[in-house]
Formats: structure tokens, sequence, C-alpha cells
């Protein structure tokens, strides 16, 4: 059975514990499930908007209570990185209609050495 439908997960891991602990089910924290036709293309940013919103007030430290402790502390939270095939990071920089292109744009970023034997 073929189906022509797109689901895109956003997935949060956390990074402050053990990572055999962080990666299993109960920890893994869906912040953005994105449904529709096809892939978000140019307009990923409508969808990643509220989540890069919540990423800056955490970036800046939010009062968070511990009920372990019982106390409260202030939590930093970053964006490290992403997991993602070339087509979703094409759509990921919003601009770039086909993923080949990429690779010209890192290549220009990347320092080279010439290794001879």
């Amino acid at each position: 059975m073929s189906t022509s439908y797109s689901m895109w997960p956003i997935v949060l891991i956390p990074y402050n514990m053990p990572l055999y602990k962080g990666m299993k089910d109960e920890f893994l924290m869906m912040s953005l499930l994105i449904p529709g036709p096809r892939a978000p293309g140019k307009d990923i940013d409508v969808y990643l908007r509220p989540l890069i919103e919540e990423l800056k007030e955490l970036w800046n430290g939010v009062e968070t209570y511990d009920t372990y402790t019982k106390e409260t502390f202030k939590m930093h939270a970053a964006l490290m990185w992403t997991i993602n095939d070339f087509p979703a990071l094409s759509n990921l920089f919003g601009s770039i209609e086909n993923w080949c292109q990429l690779c010209d744009l890192f290549e220009s970023e990347t320092f080279k050495v010439n290794v001879t034997t």
C-alpha cells in the first residue's frame, strides 16, 4: 500500500543524564509533529518558531521545581545538534531548493589539507 503523506517528528533528548537512560522512551520528548501531504519545505519556520522561542527562553534560564530535592533551581537548555538526512537538512536551511547545493555551501566553509605521501 502506497501513501503520499508526510510526518515530521521533532524529538528532544535530555543530555543531563547517562546516555543509556536519556535515550529510553520515557525520557524522549516529542515537542512538535508536523503533518501534511508533503514536507514543509520553505514554510518550516512557521512550525519551528514556537520551539525556537522556547529554546531562547530556556537559554536564559527558567525557574524550575525539582520534586526530588523539593527546591527550585534555574534550568538552562540549548540545542546541541540536529539529526536528519540531506533533504531534511535542506528544509532546515529554508531557502535551498535542491539538497545537493549543500555540498557547495559546506565546502566553502571547510578547512582542507592535501596529504601527500
